[in-house]
């Protein structure tokens, strides 16, 4: 009987060790080497994010499957599971999500692209836009820096996409504030998907994302969501 239980717990251990280690193939691979698996006869690319994002820029050879949505397990089981398969997201976040979806649905071999296109942007890789057009890569980032080196008022800069709820929600607060405080308070909109360049160097991996700068230097950031009180708190602390 004691034999008997040793057993059952060894092969308890294996098949949890063995679940464990699917999250563990999951490799999250530099846009170097995320290029070369694609490569592959066998990968299959998956962009994981809306239809909006990947119309406007996505890797040549992707499919559009949006991790978000409510379809997003049937049509990922649609593909081959035996064979590669490839996904990325714009900062690496939702592809990680799908990659763990998809080893869950029984995939054998998923890669993630670390920090998604804007890795991939940032390291000259090629991208495509569905219209056929050469998609815009946005400003640089020094342009970034000239705008936030303004010596009479303070910069907020608002992260954003059109595709985030949160940001929507967040915007009518930002412009609010911004408004009663105009002689003292510039607005300068980012939005990541148009200009990837900016979101990678500043490594930008979730929005919205507040920054406020005082003669070109950072005093203070919040990501997510916040009371309308938070901000006009902090805008009147470094206003005086």
């Amino acid at each position: 009987m004691y034999a008997k239980s040793l057993v059952t717990v060894f092969l308890f251990g294996l098949i949890f060790s063995s679940c464990n280690g699917w999250s563990s193939s999951i490799k999250n691979l530099s846009p170097d080497d995320f290029q070369k698996g694609i490569a592959g006869a066998n990968a299959q690319l998956v962009d994981v994010r809306t239809p909006e994002e990947y119309s406007e820029k996505h890797i040549a050879g992707a499919v559009n499957i949006n991790v978000d949505d409510a379809n997003f397990k049937k049509e990922l089981n649609a593909l081959d599971k035996g064979k590669p398969l490839y996904v990325y997201c714009l900062a690496g976040t939702r592809g990680k999500k799908a990659a763990n979806e998809a080893v869950k649905e029984g995939f054998v071999e998923v890669s993630n692209l670390e920090n998604g296109i804007n890795a991939w942007l940032a390291a000259d890789k090629p991208v495509v836009a569905s219209n056929g057009e050469a998609p815009k890569t946005g400003m640089s980032f020094d342009d970034y820096l000239a705008h936030i080196k303004n010596p009479d008022k303070l910069v907020l800069v608002d992260f954003n996409a059109v595709w985030c709820g949160p940001c929507k929600q967040l915007k009518p607060i930002v412009t609010k504030q911004v408004k009663e405080n105009s002689t003292k308070v510039e607005l300068f909109e980012v939005d990541v998907d148009k200009n990837p360049k900016v979101a990678s160097t500043m490594n930008i991996t979730g929005i919205p994302l507040l920054i406020l700068y005082k003669q070109g230097k950072e005093v203070w950031r919040s990501m997510g969501l916040i009371d309308e009180s938070e901000l006009a708190g902090k805008l009147k602390q470094f206003i005086n």
